[in-house]
């Protein structure tokens, strides 16, 4: 599916890698797990490398990422952008506010810092789309996304994308239930280090491991996800109403790192 990796790196234990989950700590989707919950969850399917994504906040300090550690697991911090209105995942983010706009996404451009495209010709306002094409020099590699049926896949025409412009392609869950996490993932040939794997990533030193979802699997994700999305509309703002609102009134123009 993906360009094979190098004779040379496949002396390399492949790193089994999901770069796109979310956690109780979204503050769009009312997820039931924690951080930590996942954690142990994928150290249980001998995960080597995560990265915890939620929408328009990074869920990452000393703690998780130690308690990961523990686990032999590598946890790199990652966000979920908004930008108009369309989703971009940003690994390794910089420390400070990042305005949700497309010139602002090209001063991200870093070897330190690796930015995907979610589910990027999925059906849904929250695809690129078009706009990936329209700024495909900022991105760094396509996510192969785990939601599809043998005969119904939106991942085709990522795979022509990625082999025009020659962008790797990365196996991702983009989990909101535990029971998606290892639907579909990555095996990167390199170290077990940030500058490696990204660079890796870059070179197409990547294997997508994934297979289709049955019917019914994916009959009762979408039930799951769909009531996830009522709840989190009905339950999401007495959290903290005002913060909410002003959350998701400032979505498409900065997000808090």
């Amino acid at each position: 599916m993906v360009k094979n990796p190098s004779d040379k790196s496949k002396k390399l234990r492949p790193l089994k890698a999901d770069l796109h989950l979310h956690t109780a700590d979204d503050p769009l989707d009312r997820i039931r797990y924690t951080a930590k919950e996942l954690i142990s969850k994928a150290a249980d399917q001998g995960f080597d490398v995560l990265s915890i994504t939620n929408h328009h906040h990074t869920t990452f300090n000393r703690d998780l990422f130690h308690y990961a550690q523990e686990r032999n697991i590598l946890l790199i911090p990652g966000v979920e952008l908004s930008i108009r209105r369309r989703h971009v995942l940003v690994l390794n983010p910089p420390p400070y506010k990042i305005r949700s706009d497309f010139s602002s996404l090209a001063k991200l451009r870093r070897s330190e810092t690796l930015i995907i495209a979610p589910h990027p010709y999925f059906p849904g306002s929250y695809s690129l789309n078009g706009y990936l094409l329209e700024h495909w020099h900022l991105f760094d590699a396509l996510e192969y996304c785990h939601f599809y049926l043998p005969r119904v896949d939106f991942n085709q025409k990522a795979i022509e994308v990625s082999r025009s412009f020659d962008f790797p392609l990365i196996g991702n869950s983009d989990a909101h239930f535990l029971i998606q996490l290892g639907t579909t993932f990555s095996l990167i040939y390199a170290e077990k280090n940030l500058e490696s794997i990204f660079a890796a990533i870059r070179a197409h030193k990547v294997e997508v491991v994934t297979r289709p979802l049955k019917p019914m699997e994916m009959g009762r994700i979408a039930r799951r996800f769909l009531g996830m999305k009522v709840h989190s509309t009905i339950i999401k703002p007495p959290h903290g109403t005002r913060r909410y609102k002003k959350l998701m009134e400032s979505a498409d123009r900065s997000v808090a790192i």
